[in-house]
C-alpha cells in the first residue's frame, strides 16, 4: 500500500488505540474500504455490525418454522407518500452507516430518508443503483455478480437513516429480495450524514480507493522478506516461518504439488493429484503461544478441488498455482507458521512472504482461521456451525466449499450471525448465495474485491462449487461471543460433502481455532455425466424455427451429457423445428429419452415431414425420463429436420405445454 495515508497509519499504528477517534463521514469510511490493516486493531470509535433482511417473518426461533424459505417482500411497514405506495426496507436509528446493500431483482425507486427528514436526501432506481449505472456508484462499488447485484459504499447518517423502495414496478416490488448491512455506533460518536453534494470532493478519492480494490497494492513498511522450497515428507511438520518481538506478516504465498510426477490423467484419489495434495496439507500458525490457524490449505486458500483462478482483496490463486493471502497476521512475542503433509505423496512446497513491521498494543489482535467438514445427508434440513468462539474480536469471512452429486440447487440456507448471546440473530439472510452476493444459485463464475465464486463444476449446480465472502467493509465486531451458520438447505435429499472456512481477528485469550482433523481430508469424487453412445443430443440441435415459447438448455444429471433441450410457454399450435444430423442414406428405426411432467404437453412429432400416427402425451404426475419410439423413418444423408408441435394438454396438466428432449438414437 503505497499512498502517503496507508503509510502515515503504518507509523503511528502503535499511537492509534489512544487516539482521539476522529468524526466518521463519508471520507474516512471509503479509506476503510481497501484497509486490511486495520482489521488488526479494535475498531476507533467502536461499532456494531447488523442486517436488515427479507428473510420469512414466519421465523422465531430453533423452534418455530426455522427453515422457512418465503424470503422475499417481507417488509417493516408500507407507507403512503404522495400517492405512492412505499415498502420500508430499513428503519435504522443512528449514529451508524450503510455499508452493503443486495438484492437478487431489484426494481422500484430507492429513497434514503436521512436523519428524520420528510424529503428524501437520495432518490434513485433500485435496479440501476445496484447495477453500477448511477454515478459515482460505479464498478467496483456497485455491479451485478452471477445475477445477484450488489452495492458497497458507505452512507453515513448522525442520527437515523429509512430506506425505502416504492410500488412504481407495480406487485413486482412484492417479491423482492434484499439485504441492508449496516453499522451502529455508540451515542455520542461524531458522524456526518451523506449528502450527495459531499461526492463532488471526492471524487479523487472514489478513484482511488476504486482502484486499490480491484488492484491491492504491496504492503507497505516491510521489514524482510523470505522465499523458500522445501519437501514434506508424510507426518513430517516443516516451519516456514519463525518470528519474534513485533512485526505482521502482510503477505503469504504457497505452491503446492508432488515431488513424484503424475500423469495428465491421473486419479482422482490419487495422492498425486493436485487437489489430493493441497487438502492433505495442513497449515498451522501460532502466534504468541495461541493457535490461531489450522486448515488444509486447500480450503484456506478457497482451492479445494483442484486449481481455480480468482483474485480478490484479501484471498488469491494465480494461473500458475501460486495461493496468496494479504490478511495481516500480527503478533507480539512470537511467530510460527508451519505446514503438515498428512498425506502419501512427497510434497513439494514453495513459499514466500513479507513481514511488515507492527506495533503490538492493547488494541492489537490476532488473525484466525479455522476449518469444519461434514459428509453428511442433507435431512434434515439444519444450521451448519462455521464459527462459534469467545472473547472480543470481529468476523472478517467465511468461505464454503461443496460437492453436489446432481445439478438440483442446494444452498437454500440462511446464513444467522448471533453476536455476544443474542437470542435471535442480528444477521438472518434469504439463501447462501444470497450471503455470498449472487443470486438464483447461479452457477456462473465470477470475482470482485469482497467476494468470489472461482469454481462451479456443473452441469447446473453438480460437482464441486467454492464461494467465498470477505467482511472487510461489513467486518462483524463482537464483545463476548460470536456465533456464526448457514443452514444445509439442499431441494434434493442427497449425500453432500459440505466444507467451510471461517477467518476472523480475535484479541488474545478467546477461543483457538479448532484443530484440523486428519480423518475429514478424503474429497468426494462427482463423475461427469456421459453422453450415451451414438446419442444425438437434444441441447445440440440447431433450433430451425420457433413459433412460440422459449427454447434453452436444462441440466439433470441423469441425461445423457446432464443436459435436456426444453421448450417452454408456446400454446396450441406452436411449432419448434430442430435439425439434427444423418450419417448415411438409409430407413432407422428412431427413439428418444423424452421428458414427462406435471406441466408437459401433448405434441405431434415429424421427422422429414413423416407424422407420427398419434400425438405423444408427455404429462406425468411426477418429473421422470421416457425412451419411447418414434417409428422407422426414411433419411437422406446430411441434415433431417425434427417438428414438434403443440397439440394440447392433459387434463391435469399446467398450461405451460412444455417438451423436453435429452437425446435421439437412429438404429438401422
Amino acid at each position: 500500500m503505497k499512498s502517503t495515508q496507508i503509510k502515515t497509519l503504518g507509523i503511528v499504528m502503535g499511537l492509534l488505540a489512544a487516539a482521539q477517534a476522529f468524526p466518521v463521514d463519508v471520507r474516512s469510511l471509503l479509506q476503510e474500504m481497501p484497509d486490511l490493516f486495520r482489521l488488526t486493531r479494535r475498531a476507533n470509535p467502536s461499532y456494531t455490525t447488523s442486517q436488515a433482511s427479507s428473510y420469512d417473518r414466519a421465523s422465531k426461533n430453533p423452534q418455530t418454522e426455522w427453515f422457512t424459505n418465503n424470503d422475499w417482500g417481507q417488509f417493516l411497514r408500507v407507507e403512503e407518500v404522495g400517492g405512492r405506495k412505499e415498502y420500508v426496507m430499513a428503519d435504522l436509528k443512528g449514529p451508524g452507516a450503510v455499508v452493503r446493500i443486495w438484492s437478487a431483482n431489484p426494481v422500484g425507486v430507492v429513497r434514503f430518508y436521512f436523519d428524520g427528514q420528510s424529503a428524501p436526501a437520495f432518490v434513485a432506481n433500485l435496479g440501476d443503483l445496484l447495477n453500477g449505472k448511477v454515478a459515482p456508484f460505479g464498478s467496483p462499488y456497485a455491479y451485478m455478480a452471477a445475477r445477484g447485484t450488489n452495492l458497497y459504499f458507505p452512507f453515513p447518517y448522525a442520527k437515523s437513516l429509512k430506506i425505502t423502495v416504492d410500488d412504481s414496478a407495480g406487485e413486482n416490488v412484492k417479491r423482492l429480495y434484499y439485504h441492508v448491512n449496516y453499522r451502529t455506533y455508540p451515542g455520542g460518536t461524531q458522524v456526518k450524514t451523506f449528502s450527495r453534494e459531499q461526492l463532488g470532493d471526492l471524487m479523487d478519492l472514489i478513484q482511488q480507493t476504486a482502484k486499490r480494490l480491484r488492484d491491492p497494492e504491496p504492503p507497505a513498511m516491510i521489514a524482510r522478506e523470505q522465499a523458500g522450497r522445501t519437501t514434506l515428507l508424510p507426518k513430517q511438520p516443516v516451519e516456514i516461518l519463525r518470528g519474534s518481538g513485533n512485526a505482521a506478516v502482510a503477505e503469504l504465498r504457497i505452491r503446492l504439488k508432488s515431488s513424484q510426477p503424475a500423469p495428465e490423467d491421473v486419479a482422482w484419489d490419487d495422492p498425486r493429484a493436485l487437489q489430493q495434495v493441497t487438502r492433505h496439507v495442513r497449515i498451522v500458525a501460532e502466534f504468541d503461544g495461541e493457535r490461531c490457524i489450522d486448515a488444509p490449505v486447500a480450503d484456506f486458500f478457497g482451492q479445494v478441488a483442484g486449481l481455480a483462478p480468482f483474485a480478490t482483496l484479501p484471498l488469491e490463486t494465480t494461473a500458475d498455482g501460486w495461493m496468496v493471502c494479504r490478511f495481516m497476521m500480527p503478533w507480539g512475542k512470537s511467530a510460527s507458521i508451519r505446514l503438515e503433509n498428512l498425506g502419501t505423496a512427497i510434497v513439494s512446497a514453495e513459499f514466500d512472504y513479507k513481514v511488515a513491521h507492527y506495533r503490538w498494543g492493547s488494541e492489537s489482535m490476532h488473525f484466525h482461521a479455522q476449518w469444519a467438514s461434514d459428509t453428511t445427508f442433507t435431512r434434515p434440513m439444519r444450521d451448519m456451525e462455521f464459527l462459534k468462539v469467545q472473547g472480543e474480536g470481529r468476523f472478517v469471512g467465511a468461505s464454503l466449499h461443496i460437492a453436489n452429486p446432481v445439478p438440483t440447487w442446494w444452498g437454500e440456507g440462511d446464513e444467522k450471525v448471533f453476536v455476544d448471546g443474542e437470542a435471535f440473530p442480528s444477521t438472518f439472510g434469504t439463501g447462501t448465495e444470497d450471503y455470498f452476493g449472487y443470486a438464483w444459485g447461479s452457477p456462473q463464475l465470477f470475482q470482485e474485491a469482497y467476494h468470489a465464486q472461482p469454481r462451479c463444476d456443473g452441469p447446473g449446480t453438480q460437482g464441486h462449487s467454492t464461494v467465498m465472502r470477505f467482511h472487510v467493509f461489513d467486518d462483524i465486531p463482537y464483545k463476548k461471543s460470536i456465533q456464526f451458520d448457514i443452514e444445509l438447505w439442499h431441494w434434493a435429499e442427497v449425500e453432500v460433502e459440505f466444507d467451510r472456512m471461517a477467518y476472523w481477528y480475535a484479541r488474545p485469550g478467546g477461543s483457538q481455532a479448532r484443530q484440523t482433523d486428519p480423518k475429514q481430508l478424503s474429497l468426494v469424487h462427482i463423475a461427469k455425466p456421459e453422453p450415451v453412445k451414438g446419442a444425438l443430443e437434444g441441447e445440440s440441435m440447431k433450433v430451425i424455427e420457433r413459433t412460440g415459447g422459449v427454447t434453452e438448455t436444462q441440466d439433470f444429471g441423469d441425461l445423457s451429457n446432464g443436459k435436456q433441450l426444453w421448450w417452454r410457454d408456446g400454446k396450441v399450435g406452436d411449432k419448434l423445428v430442430l435439425e439434427f444430423p444423418v450419417a448415411e442414406d438409409g430407413e432407422y428405426g428412431v427413439v428418444g429419452n423424452f421428458c414427462i411432467a406435471p406441466d408437459y404437453g401433448r405434441h405431434w412429432i415429424t421427422i422429414e415431414g413423416q407424422r407420427i400416427a398419434q400425438p405423444m402425451e408427455f404429462y406425468s404426475s411426477g418429473l421422470s425420463w421416457q425412451v419411447r419410439s418414434l417409428g422407422r423413418f426414411k433419411l437422406k444423408k446430411g441434415t433431417a429436420r425434427l417438428t414438434i408441435e403443440v397439440e394440447g394438454k392433459h387434463a391435469s396438466a399446467v398450461a405451460r405445454y412444455m417438451f423436453g428432449l435429452d437425446y435421439l438414437l437412429l438404429k438401422k
